[in-house]
Formats: C-alpha cells, structure tokens, sequence
C-alpha cells in the first residue's frame, strides 16, 4: 500500500472529464498526452520542491544513534508524481524507500513518531520524528496548478474545435 497524498484537484472536474470525453471522441490521442504533459509540467516544480524537501528534512532522535542511513534521500527519490481525472497527485511510494518498512519510514520523515532498533541492533532502540513536509511546500504552488491547468484545458478545447 503506498503512501499517499493528493493535494489539490482541478476545480470544475466536469469540464475537465468532458474534455477527455471530447478528446476520446475526436481520436485525438496525441491531444490526451499533451494535455497529459502540460498537467504534468505544472506540477514538476512542486514536485522538486517537495523533494528538495525531503533531503533537508530536521528529523529529531532521542536516544542514542547520530549516524545517517540516507533515508532522506531515499524518501526524495521516492517522491513521485501523478496525473488523475480529479488533478495532481504528489506521493512517496514506500517500496522505494524501504521494502519492508518503507510506509512507516515515509510517514516518520514527513511529521510521524516512530521507533526503531538503531541500525538493526534490537537491543538499542530510538525514536525518531520528521517535519511536516507535504502541506508546508505544497500551499504556493495551488493556484499556480489550478490556473496552469485550466489553461492547458482551454488550448486543448480550442484545438479539438479547430
């Protein structure tokens, strides 16, 4: 199960599910995936700030411990984007942070408490909590996206009516 988190959707999601109607109809494939890229350009500027985020992350220890496992650039790395029918998605994708233990590892860098055996060792334990990431980076960037989209939705519209 990945960790998730959907941060803005289009406003007036009708217009936008109407335009891919009109796009399905028009057998304008070529027209989807440039809507698809012009989404996705609107979102690749959060998406390295979320990431840039992530690998300057304060996280807190108690306990002992001090060295690094690189788990902030492992949750960077993981940082992936997404188009959907309702608007932008930004979310870690936990396998790629850790196989095992990749959702409680994500969650902790972004606010969570949580525990664990410093470096395997299960007779010395740490806690450890992150900051916040998603909604602090994320709040700017929502009217840039939604204006961003609406207009490559009115490109498209325009070409599909010639």
């Amino acid at each position: 199960m990945a960790a998730v988190i959907v941060w803005t959707k289009v406003e007036g999601q009708e217009k936008y599910k109407a335009l891919a109607r009109r796009l399905r109809e028009a057998s304008r494939g070529d027209l989807q995936r440039k809507l698809t890229r012009a989404i996705r350009a609107e979102g690749d500027p959060a998406l390295r700030a979320v990431q840039g985020r992530f690998r300057t992350v304060d996280v807190t220890s108690e306990g002992p411990g001090g060295s690094s496992s690189g788990l902030r650039a492992r949750v960077a790395a993981a940082t992936r984007i997404s188009i959907l029918g309702s608007g932008i998605r930004i979310r870690v994708e936990p396998k790629r942070v850790d196989p095992r233990h990749g959702r409680t590892l994500s969650f902790g860098v972004n606010g969570k408490y949580w525990r664990h055996p410093v470096f395997g060792n299960t007779q010395v334990w740490t806690g450890q909590r992150g900051q916040e990431v998603f909604y602090s980076t994320l709040q700017r960037f929502e009217t840039r996206w939604r204006a961003g989209i609406e207009r490559a939705m009115d490109e498209i519209a325009r070409q599909i009516e010639g």
